[in-house]
């Protein structure tokens, strides 16, 4: 506020635009964003790119919730959609899977990355900027796609690798585009320092990349799309590189990013330097070296080598390493800034996400234990795992980095904060009970699996914990229309007037009561 202060002195800006600045550091950000990286450069940034990824983020969010719902609903009422055939749990489910990752959580992502690049690189825009904006209507267009290839029928069958040969290859070929933008961004950048931000930026996408291609057996396309079959002759080893793959979709793309957007706001919000870049080196290399082999926990009660088991097994346990030097991070950065927590809604978002997040590890190790995942592995606790990773750590993060981002983008706060604090508690006591409800559902599963109990004979104990999934998973929907409506009124409205209207009122109302009384 400094740098307010004396931009206020010298006639350059307003006193509404003074206090207008207060309020978005205060409660969506920090004055210091106008700053680019370690050179205190004060740029006005483009963010067209970043404009159209997360936008996009938030129409797709909506999308693949609503999927969520459908089958959600088909648990607990089987009929509810009968001879819809493109609703079918087998067809819905997917969609909502892959959509899940790479429409809302991979847009967002990206308009992260396009929107932290130049301010950590000192530069007022991508390399290319309308190369940018052009891939992200090019990725609309491929995930639209891919979905009505999953809803006709022409889907790969391979759990998290749905989309059809096509799909895939453009996929690749839009990562292979955004990174060659982003290390070009780097080549002409005007701040020589690297922040860890950018070291997660830089490298997931090559990694995710290639794990996309091998998993995918893209050299084996199959039909191409009426048949696209896209996996390996040997069924056991196809398994093996689909989980390997699919693992490394959360290890080497939605970690990496979830870290590096975690070690950029949360700083900046608080105007506080992270504690220490030894650590944040230990969390980059430790998941590099460890992330990769973990996959094949999820095939363990399958006929796979021993030795693939044990790998899997042990990497599971010790990702831990770069997860906790992650936390101890984070977590010490924040000293001394904790009362934020409840006052900055961006930050509520972040920490809440940040701390599912640590929480996923540590239950990901307990059931990659063999005499625990006898227990668990063909039930409902690998789905709560699943949903505690992607909706009560990406997700719930990936709300955070739009309510912080749009402000600073659009220049103006967010149309509601009341709507915005009903959106956090919708999605957070919705996700916690959801995940209550999977939790127990997934203890009488392993009861009746390890008893011996036919699957058909456990499925009446599981309706009323179907039914409570499906009315958490209606509040979570509620928070994804709080958030759509909540953007787009930011958009089309003029929330600085209308938040100056509010104030005024507010100090009208405070002032009632405290005139001296008058004698008739």
């Amino acid at each position: 506020m400094a740098e307010s202060n004396r931009d206020l002195a010298a006639g350059v800006i307003s006193a509404d635009e003074t206090g207008r600045r207060g309020f978005l550091q205060r409660h969506f950000g920090s004055e210091y964003e106008r700053v680019t990286g370690f050179g205190e450069i004060v740029y006005e940034h483009d963010d067209s790119a970043a404009r159209v990824w997360l936008a996009s983020s938030v129409f797709w969010f909506v999308v693949v919730t609503s999927f969520g719902i459908i089958i959600a609903t088909e648990l607990a009422f089987p009929e509810a959609f009968h001879g819809i055939s493109w609703l079918v749990f087998s067809r819905a489910r997917p969609v909502h899977v892959e959509g899940v990752v790479f429409a809302w959580l991979t847009m967002m992502y990206w308009g992260a990355i396009t929107y932290m690049t130049p301010r950590l690189l000192g530069t007022r825009s991508l390399w290319n900027e309308k190369l940018g904006v052009y891939l992200a209507y090019v990725y609309n267009f491929v995930i639209a796609a891919g979905f009505f290839g999953i809803l006709t029928g022409a889907s790969q069958g391979r759990e998290w690798a749905e989309f059809p040969w096509p799909i895939d290859v453009a996929i690749i070929c839009i990562f292979i585009a955004l990174t060659f933008n982003t290390l070009m961004t780097v080549s002409v950048r005007r701040v020589r320092p690297l922040y860890v931000s950018m070291w997660w930026a830089i490298a997931a996408p090559i990694w995710v990349t290639a794990s996309i291609f091998i998993e995918n057996v893209v050299w084996r396309p199959g039909a191409i799309w009426s048949n696209p079959s896209g996996a390996l002759e040997n069924g056991i080893h196809d398994a093996m590189i689909n989980w390997w793959g699919n693992h490394n979709l959360f290890g080497l793309w939605l970690t990496p990013i979830l870290v590096a957007v975690v070690y950029y706001f949360i700083p900046r919000i608080t105007n506080t330097p992270l504690y220490s870049h030894t650590l944040s080196l230990v969390s980059f290399w430790g998941l590099i070296f460890v992330y990769a082999a973990v996959g094949d926990h999820h095939i363990l009660q399958s006929p796979t080598p021993g030795w693939l088991k044990t790998i899997a097994s042990v990497n599971s346990v010790a990702i831990l390493i770069p997860v906790f030097a992650f936390f101890t991070n984070v977590f010490l950065t924040m000293r001394g800034q904790w009362n934020r927590f409840f006052t900055n809604l961006p930050l509520r978002f972040v920490i809440t996400g940040f701390i599912f997040y640590i929480l996923v590890n540590l239950q990901g190790a307990l059931q990659a234990i063999q005499p625990f995942n006898i227990y668990i592995h063909f039930t409902y606790f690998i789905i709560g795992h699943s949903h505690l990773a992607l909706l009560g750590g990406f997700t719930i993060l990936g709300m955070g980095v739009l309510y912080y981002v749009i402000p600073h983008i659009f220049n103006k706060p967010v149309y509601s904060t009341a709507l915005a604090e009903w959106q956090y508690w919708l999605v957070t006591f919705g996700f916690l009970l959801f995940f209550t409800a999977v939790t127990i559902a997934a203890f009488i599963q392993g009861q009746g699996w390890l008893a011996g109990e036919p699957e058909v004979n456990v499925l009446p104990a599981l309706r009323l914990w179907n039914i409570i999934r499906t009315l958490a998973g209606g509040m979570i929907y509620m928070g994804a229309w709080i958030q759509i409506y909540n953007l787009v009124r930011t958009y089309v409205s003029d929330t600085s007037a209308r938040r100056r209207r509010h104030a005024t009122k507010d100090n009208e109302s405070s002032l009632v009561g405290t005139q001296p009384e008058t004698v008739a």
